[in-house]
């Protein structure tokens, strides 16, 4: 039988958890993140442009007042920041001077066959001559026959003079070593034409035409011809003086073509390999 009269003993067991500290450590570490940041600042703003730091500084000072002076799309903190300009890359760079480096091979190649012609030639052929220009401009290597001295054309026709012809063949039979695309220009003085139904539109057009066919008819191929164009007196060589003879022109233009032999012109080749062409022979037209 139990014993009422023994005492009830109650035994309190104390916890090993971890102990509460409070928040404490919470703010030492705000303190330390607002410090960080206020030192990234600091730093940021030293390496800004006096006219950016003085524009922090106004918006500081008055915020309200600065952006009612300042548009919307000013953007601070992009106006610190280094801008990076977009440039060709090395590789690009070097392929432009490689192809640029190879137009004027070829035009100093052109240059020197048509200046070892000339040495030997007549006077006639000299004349004929002095109206061929090579040069390398912005667009690529550039060939003009020019009316100057003598005229590549019949009088108001797209007719080739019989002793111009072969200096077309001859600088045709380069440009088909090349196998460099081209662009044929056909130009006109600003003097009309005395045809009721055939003005300098046509014109241009049939000369370019015409040394076309010219250039084929020595082996240039059909793809190497990428526009044949009449430009009439639209873009006359003396716009100051649109009646003189220099503005009627034929001008082939070789563009900057990456990947394209521009170097290939065989050595030895010359302008006398033209055909010879007799009285007989057939003049070249327009259609």
């Amino acid at each position: 039988m139990a014993n009422h009269d023994q005492p009830i003993i109650v035994k309190k067991v104390k916890g090993h958890g971890h102990a509460h500290h409070g928040g404490s450590w919470k703010v030492a570490y705000a303190d330390f993140v607002t410090a960080m940041m206020a030192f990234f600042m600091v730093m940021w703003i030293m390496g800004l442009s006096d006219e950016t730091r003085a524009q922090i500084q106004g918006y500081f000072n008055d915020p309200l007042g600065f952006m009612k002076n300042h548009p919307r799309s000013t953007n601070i903190i992009s106006s610190g920041l280094p801008k990076s300009k977009p440039g060709p890359t090395k590789k690009n760079g070097d392929e432009k001077q490689g192809v640029e480096q190879q137009a004027k091979n070829l035009a100093r190649k052109l240059q020197d066959e048509v200046a070892r012609e000339a040495a030997v030639g007549d006077d006639a052929l000299k004349a004929l001559l002095e109206g061929v220009e090579i040069e390398v401009t912005d667009e690529g290597v550039e060939i003009e026959f020019i009316e100057r001295h003598r005229t590549f054309f019949e009088i108001g026709s797209a007719t080739i003079r019989p002793e111009a012809l072969p200096i077309v063949h001859s600088i045709g039979r380069l440009l088909e070593r090349t196998h460099r695309p081209m662009v044929i220009d056909g130009h006109t003085d600003a003097r009309p034409l005395d045809r009721p139904s055939y003005n300098n539109w046509d014109l241009s057009t049939d000369r370019a035409a015409s040394v076309r066919r010219a250039f084929q008819s020595v082996g240039v191929g059909e793809r190497q011809f990428l526009q044949v164009r009449g430009n009439a007196d639209r873009r006359l060589r003396w716009p100051d003086d649109p009646y003189n003879g220099e503005n009627r022109r034929v001008t082939v233009l070789l563009p900057f073509q990456v990947g394209l032999p521009a170097d290939g012109i065989a050595a030895g080749t010359s302008l006398k390999d033209a055909p010879d062409l007799s009285p007989a022979s057939p003049a070249i037209a327009p259609r």
